[in-house]
C-alpha cells in the first residue's frame, strides 16, 4: 500500500471516529461467537398461526449492524434479537428500493411483476403476500417507507387493511421523510397539527403499537418498513440541534444517529411484544433492503468499506437477515443462499396458509428453522432494470441479470454479459475468470449457475 493510500486511510477513520463521537454513539463490539448450530434440530414446526412482524430496513448493507460484523454503529437491540435467532449470512436482494420492495410483495422475479408498470408502482395481477395471509385470516398493517403510489386503494388492493406510510412514487405528494413528514394513512395525508416538528419514525411507531393494541386477540401481520437510514442524512431526536437543523441540508455524520434510532424503534417494539404477553407468539423476520450507499464509510471486520447500492456488486446486494421466535427457533448462523423472492413463501409456511400461489419463484426457508435443510438453494437469480421507463429525475435503463452462488457470479445479460467471476475474491468484479482460465471446480460451478439461467425463462 503506498503512502498516499495509507494517509487517505488515516483521514478517513479520524473522520469516522470524530462523527461518532460528534453524535455520542458507541460503538458496540461485534459478536464472537460465530458457531453453526441447527435449528430446531429437524423437528417439525408447530402448529397454529403465529404474528409475524417484518422488519425492512432502507439502505442498511450486510456490513452495518454489529451482528454481522460491523463496528461502526450501536444496533445493540439488533444484536441482542439476532444472539437469539437464526442468523442467515447468505440473502441477497436487488440493488435498489423499489424493485426490492416489488419482489418482496410479489415472490416473483421483476421480470415478471416489475418491468410491466416500472418504478414505484405494483402491479395488482399479480397476488401479494399481503393479500394471501388477509385471506388466511390475518388482520395486516404497513408502516413506514411504502414507494408504491401511496394512495388509499392501490395499498389496501395489495392486501394491507391498515397504514400509516411516507412514499416516492410517481404520482404521491412527496414530502419531507423525517421531520415534518408527509404522512398517509386510511383518511388521507396526515394533518400538520400532528406532523409539525415531529419525527416521521415517531409517529409510524406509535401506529404500529396502536395496530397490535387493536388486533392482540387474532394473528397480525405488520409490515414495518423504515425510511431510516435513507437520505436524506439529517439529525434525529438524538441530536441537541435535531429541531434547528435545515431540512433543505443534509451531513453524513448523522448516519450513525440514525442507524441507532432505527436500533431504539426495534427496541420500543420488543418491549411493546413483552408488555403484552406477545414474544412468545410472534416471529419477527428482519433484514435490508439493498446494501448501502456509496457515501456510507463503515468498519466491517476490522476493514473499511463503501456501499455500493444501485450496483449488482456484493456490496450492492448483499444484506442482512434474521428470524427470530423465542422458544421455538435455536439460535444459530445459517449459510444457505436465500433470495429475496423466498420471503412471500416462507410467510405462508409461518402462517400456515392452506391455500398458496403456485406460480412463485421463491423458495421457502421456513423449515430450515427447524433444522430441514432438504430445499435449500444452491444458487440465486437477479434481473434488474430498475427505470424501465424513463422518469424525469432517471433516464430509461438496460437490463442485468445473473445467477450466483456463494462464491461466484455469472451474468447473461447486461454490459458484464457471459462474464463470470469470484466475486468473494474480487468483491468489486474487475477480472472475469475466462474459460481458459478455469480449474476443473470452477468448470462445474459455472455449469450449474449456466444451468439456473436456462431454468429461468427471460
Amino acid at each position: 500500500m503506498t503512502n498516499k493510500r495509507i494517509l487517505l486511510l488515516g483521514i478517513v477513520l479520524v473522520f469516522f471516529t470524530f462523527s461518532c463521537k460528534k453524535n455520542k454513539i458507541p460503538v458496540t463490539p461485534p459478536i464472537t461467537d460465530t458457531v453453526k448450530k441447527p435449528g430446531g434440530g429437524g423437528t417439525l414446526p408447530p402448529p397454529g398461526q403465529p404474528n409475524i412482524i417484518f422488519i425492512l430496513a432502507d439502505d442498511m448493507g450486510y456490513e452495518m449492524p454489529t451482528f454481522d460484523g460491523g463496528q461502526s454503529y450501536n444496533t445493540s437491540h439488533l444484536d441482542s434479537l439476532a444472539a437469539h435467532a437464526m442468523v442467515f449470512n447468505q440473502c441477497r436482494a436487488t440493488p435498489l428500493c423499489s424493485p426490492s420492495r416489488v419482489e418482496l410483495l410479489s415472490g416473483l422475479y421483476n421480470f415478471r411483476n416489475y418491468t410491466q408498470l416500472g418504478w414505484g408502482y405494483y402491479n395488482n395481477k399479480y397476488t401479494s403476500y399481503a393479500k394471501v395471509l388477509q385471506n388466511s385470516g390475518y388482520k395486516t398493517c404497513v408502516v413506514g417507507k411504502w414507494q408504491l403510489d401511496a394512495t388509499s386503494a392501490p395499498i389496501t388492493d395489495v392486501g394491507f387493511d391498515d397504514f400509516c406510510v411516507w412514499d416516492a412514487s410517481n404520482n404521491s405528494k412527496v414530502g419531507y421523510m423525517y421531520k415534518d413528514a408527509t404522512l398517509y394513512d386510511p383518511m388521507g395525508v396526515l394533518p400538520p397539527n400532528i406532523t409539525t416538528g415531529k419525527y416521521s419514525e415517531d409517529i409510524t411507531s406509535e401506529y404500529a403499537m396502536n395496530f397490535i393494541d387493536q388486533n392482540k386477540h387474532k394473528p397480525f401481520f405488520i409490515y414495518y418498513s423504515f425510511m431510516l437510514v435513507h437520505r436524506p442524512h439529517q439529525p434525529t431526536p438524538l441530536d441537541p440541534n435535531y429541531q434547528t437543523f435545515d431540512d433543505n441540508l443534509q451531513d453524513t455524520t448523522y448516519i450513525g444517529s440514525m442507524t441507532h434510532y432505527l436500533d431504539i424503534k426495534v427496541g420500543a417494539l420488543i418491549n411493546k411484544l413483552k408488555a403484552d404477553s406477545l414474544e412468545k407468539n410472534t416471529i419477527i423476520v428482519f433484514c435490508g433492503d439493498n446494501g448501502s450507499e456509496p457515501l456510507y464509510h463503515s468498519l466491517f471486520r476490522g476493514k473499511l468499506v463503501a456501499g455500493e447500492k444501485s450496483h449488482t456488486t456484493e456490496l450492492g446486494t448483499h444484506v442482512p437477515l434474521f428470524v427470530y421466535w423465542p422458544g421455538q427457533i435455536m439460535p444459530g448462523t445459517n449459510d444457505n443462499l436465500v433470495d429475496f423472492t423466498d420471503f412471500a413463501p416462507t410467510f405462508f409456511d409461518m402462517a400456515n396458509v392452506k391455500t398458496k400461489p403456485t406460480a412463485l419463484d421463491g423458495v421457502s426457508f421456513y423449515p430450515q428453522l427447524f433444522g430441514i435443510n432438504s430445499a435449500a438453494r444452491t444458487w440465486t437469480y437477479c434481473y434488474y432494470d430498475p427505470f424501465p421507463y424513463p422518469l424525469p429525475m432517471n433516464p430509461k435503463t438496460a437490463p442485468i441479470s445473473y445467477a450466483q452462488d456463494k462464491e461466484y457470479k455469472l451474468y447473461n445479460l447486461g454490459i458484464r454479459k457471459g462474464f463470470f467471476y469470484h466475486f468473494t475474491v474480487d468483491p468489486e468484479e474487475a477480472n472475469p475468470i475466462y474459460d481458459n482460465q478455469l480449474s476443473p471446480a470452477q468448470v462445474a460451478i459455472k455449469k450449474k449457475l449456466q444451468k439456473a439461467l436456462s431454468q429461468v425463462q427471460l
